[in-house]
């Protein structure tokens, strides 16, 4: 029997597109979903259901993996669960969440003696979100210094606290670097297409939410001045879903790139240049967009921080990316898609 990749949240949009790239390279994967979804997921890969499978899991957090893990040879962490409210006791409950969660996948997976981890974090592990505004480099070996007791700080933005969440479940990740070794994948701001096996409960969470916002609101209201996203980076997801079939294949490394991370950042775009592109592009949904008239003034991407990608290249070979405007239109068509189908239900 083949080695199996069990990703989690193979269900959600990240995930899912990991789930079609690893069985289009020849993969065996077993997704973890919701006991609820199990049936869906399957269906979505109808046609590998020779090397796919779809496990029902309650909670990551607390259940018995025993059985998900027997056979499994590498293990992705695809993305933490969205974090929502801002309260000290959803704070406290987030990250609890993101530590004793990551250690129960560890512990199984050591018992499992899986050969490889590849997590996927973000970028926003490399540094504090307040360093978005101004214009310095961030390098893999950045780091986000956010800790638990900052998530316990009454009023933190459910944002900050998603970005606290993923740096704790990342450094807890690197605890068994040396034992289990893999790769750390930070991707940026995250555009395209829904996934093939994505819940479609989800089609307003993440980036969509700001494409369905460029999409609703008043005629010819103005673009809001402080508009999405807070840094002008972006990246394909088809991208994102390649660089994991990447790490995948990467043979054993020597000790110090064993610890390295990796960037996943294809460019920069402003918010405005988004709009003024559909509205060309797109001119069915032109009376849909907000007026660039009147709206924020111009910005430059020079005066936000950039994103060093090196170790793309060098560790998993990754020199081209699909650019922002096949990202956003690919994004707008699908938000679109989904909208018309809900409404016609």
């Amino acid at each position: 029997m083949a080695d199996i990749v069990l990703i989690t949240e193979a269900s959600g949009y990240t995930g899912s597109h990991i789930v079609e790239h690893l069985l289009k390279a020849g993969y065996r994967v077993r997704g973890t979903v919701k006991p609820g979804r199990v049936s869906a997921l399957r269906m979505a890969y109808l046609e590998y259901q020779d090397r796919f499978e779809a496990v029902g899991v309650t909670d990551l957090e607390h259940d018995d993996l025993t059985d998900i893990f027997r056979g499994v040879s590498t293990l992705v962490v695809a993305s933490l669960p969205p974090v929502r409210g801002r309260t000290t006791e959803e704070a406290r409950s987030t990250v609890e969440s993101a530590s004793s969660g990551t250690k129960h996948l560890l512990a199984y997976a050591q018992a499992a003696s899986v050969k490889k981890i590849v997590y996927t974090g973000s970028f926003q592990n490399a540094f504090h979100p307040s360093d978005s505004w101004n214009p310095i480099t961030i390098t893999e070996d950045d780091w986000n210094p956010q800790t638990e007791d900052d998530c316990n700080k009454l009023g933190l933005h459910p944002w900050c606290l998603h970005t606290a969440a993923s740096v704790i479940a990342e450094r807890e990740l690197w605890k068994f670097a040396d034992v289990q070794p893999g790769s750390r994948l930070l991707p940026g701001f995250t555009f395209g297409p829904y996934g093939r096996g994505q819940a479609i409960d989800q089609h307003r969470s993440g980036t969509f939410a700001w494409i369905s916002e460029l999409l609703h609101g008043r005629p010819g209201r103005p673009m809001r001045p402080n508009a999405p996203p807070f840094s002008p980076n972006y990246v394909h997801v088809a991208d994102v879903a390649r660089a994991h079939v990447a790490a995948l294949r990467v043979g054993p490394l020597d000790r110090p790139r064993r610890r390295k991370r990796v960037l996943l950042v294809a460019g920069y775009v402003l918010w405005p240049e988004v709009v003024a592109h559909l509205s060309e592009a797109m001119p069915e949904i032109r009376e849909r967009l907000p007026s660039l008239a009147g709206g924020p003034g111009p910005r430059q991407v020079s005066s936000f921080a950039r994103f060093e990608t090196r170790n793309a290249r060098e560790i998993l070979g990754i020199e081209e990316y699909k650019g922002w405007k096949e990202a956003v239109e690919d994004a707008v068509k699908d938000v679109l898609r989904v909208e018309s189908r809900m409404t016609d239900l």
